[in-house]
């Protein structure tokens, strides 16, 4: 062997040594930060809401070995939100974490959230309006990993009943009045009513059905007159009911035609409630909620996003484990173990969920591809949800007086003045 060869082994042994100790280093280990909490992020039971994430975690340092993920369990959501922005103020800054729906717009705009623009490229697998639920200002700083969107549940039999055909997926809300001034009445003649249109439509499932927002994108002006309609319409159904505060028990047992519920309500109490399937017998039917004209966006939609830390040292790798939360992998399991369904659109409607879903009544994958497809995009500001709790407080009250037309001038006006400050 010639002197040249032999420096030629001599240096390519060295450097195959250097990159083992380079790979070993324990100075080179990485350790992600998570922030989770335990429970659903759709106020529904899940007795093991860590089952996808240890997954998660697992196959990830299987497959990265210099790696290691940790959370700190038990936080439960209603102390998540005050968790979180102690670890923020403190400067004990997690890699990856959880934002609530409420806590996002927040978030994004004191920058504690790391721009994801950069990282996104395949923004077309996922449904638009479940997509743009972390964005902020025209940004990505969060990504969808489970959604949970509002449909209307309806009674068959009490429409049977009434000799009333069930509407379909395109139907109006004049057909959702016409239909619940039909059912409602006093069926024992007692002189008092027995039987209703709907339960539990809130004044803002309205304003979305009629296609109004109350907000700018920009949070700098209230556009409430424009929903006086939408408003106007809710009061009307609360009229029908002449002064009777109906329920969800009354839907339950059969009373009520109309019912707004979420998907993940849906599939924790297959079929919802529990006590429906075991102590009544009307069977049930799902559309999405009613829109003022076809293919409308209607659906409020509740997602779980998550979020990289702007000051992350590891954005990197900790966007690859977000990746892996959004992979067809974790994505199928999540329809196995949770309640909510797949932000990706190919998932929903693949053949691996047509199986997992195929025992729940009603919940087919055109109606949720459907509903999914037509989810409202709320306004991002950053005061947004302190805002909307004060026009929720407004404006339900208005309602409940039958004042709204007098009182929506003095809201709007008391909306825009909340708004600067």
């Amino acid at each position: 062997m010639t002197r040249k060869k032999k420096i030629g082994i001599a240096v390519l042994a060295m450097c195959l040594l250097l990159a083992y100790m380079l790979i070993n280093d324990p100075s080179r280990h990485v350790t992600l930060r998570l922030g989770v909490f335990i429970g659903s992020n759709f106020d529904v039971y899940n007795g093991d809401s860590y089952a996808i994430i240890d997954e998660a975690i697992a196959r990830f340092e299987e497959n990265h070995p210099q790696v290691s993920i940790e959370y700190e369990s038990g936080i439960v959501k209603s102390d998540y939100s005050s968790w979180l922005s102690t670890k923020i103020l403190k400067g004990e800054q997690l890699d990856v974490f959880m934002v609530l729906n409420e806590d996002f717009n927040t978030l994004a705009s004191i920058d504690a959230l790391q721009n994801l623009d950069a990282y996104i490229t395949n923004s077309d697998d996922f449904y638009e309006g479940i997509l743009a639920s972390g964005s902020f200002n025209g940004h990505y700083y969060a990504m969808p990993y489970e959604a949970s969107a509002t449909m209307m549940c309806i009674n068959k039999d009490l429409l049977e009943q009434e000799n009333i055909a069930i509407p379909d997926a395109n139907w109006t809300m004049d057909d959702f009045f016409e239909i619940c001034q039909q059912v409602t009445k006093d069926n024992n003649e007692d002189g008092k009513t027995d039987q209703f249109g709907c339960c539990n439509y809130e004044w803002l499932d309205a304003v979305y059905g009629y296609g109004t927002s109350l907000f700018d994108e920009t949070g700098k002006h209230c556009y409430l007159n424009d929903a006086k309609d939408a408003l106007s319409f809710v009061q009307k159904l609360q009229t029908l009911n002449n002064g009777y505060q109906v329920t969800s028990d009354d839907f339950d047992k059969g009373k009520v035609a109309f019912c707004p519920l979420t998907i993940a309500q849906y599939r924790t109490y297959q079929p919802y409630p529990y006590r429906v399937s075991k102590y009544s017998t009307f069977s049930w039917y799902c559309l999405p909620m009613p829109g003022y004209k076809d293919n409308q966006r209607t659906a409020t939609c509740q997602t779980s996003m998550m979020a990289i830390s702007a000051k992350s040292q590891h954005k990197d790798v900790a966007f690859e484990f977000v990746e892996l939360l959004t992979s067809t992998e974790m994505q199928l399991q999540l329809l196995e173990k949770s309640q909510g369904v797949s932000v990706l659109k190919s998932m929903m409607n693949s053949e691996e969920t047509q199986n997992i879903l195929q025992n729940e009544d009603e919940l087919n994958l055109d109606l949720l591809d459907h509903i999914l497809n037509n989810v409202i995009v709320q306004p991002k500001f950053k005061n947004y949800d302190r805002v909307m709790e004060k026009a929720d407080y407004l404006i339900s009250s208005a309602i409940k007086n039958n004042q709204i037309e007098l009182d929506i001038y003095s809201i709007q006006q008391q909306l825009t003045d909340e708004l600067k400050q």
